[in-house]
């Protein structure tokens, strides 16, 4: 059940990163200080489907092996919930880092590339927005 739910993330961030991509010229009409409604709902559906997704794989992963160990005791967690897979990729992605939860293993270059693009996806959408805007 759990690969279905991943492909159809999969698919939507595809979906995502298209709509992106066709956007280019669909907002450079608007005045630059315009509260871009469009532009903020399309920076949160990418990622919030970047947040589910990458909790989705860390919980596939955890089926495996040990994904993180907990910050506060140093224990290895042998049990993960769903949730705490969602918790963990939402405080990764943007960047907040509370220190509760240390990745282990693959999941350690994992979370860095889910940092990034916590980082990287908003700055570039906005970046292209205000380059729109100025042309």
């Amino acid at each position: 059940m759990a690969h279905v739910f991943l492909g159809i993330l999969v698919v939507f961030v595809a979906f995502q990163l298209g709509a992106f991509a066709k956007k280019k010229g669909d907002l450079g009409d608007r005045h630059k200080l315009s509260l871009n409604w469009p532009l903020y709902l399309y920076i949160f559906t990418v990622m919030f489907s970047l947040f589910v997704t990458f909790a989705v794989i860390y919980h596939i992963i955890s089926f495996q092996t040990p994904i993180y160990i907990n910050g506060n005791t140093g224990e290895q967690v042998t049990h993960y919930t769903f949730w705490q897979t969602l918790y963990y990729s939402g405080v990764t992605l943007l960047s907040i880092g509370y220190g509760d939860f240390t990745p282990v293993g693959v999941t350690r270059f994992l979370s860095l590339f889910e940092g990034f693009l916590g980082i990287v996806i908003p700055s570039v959408i906005f970046i292209k927005e205000i380059s729109n805007s100025n042309s």
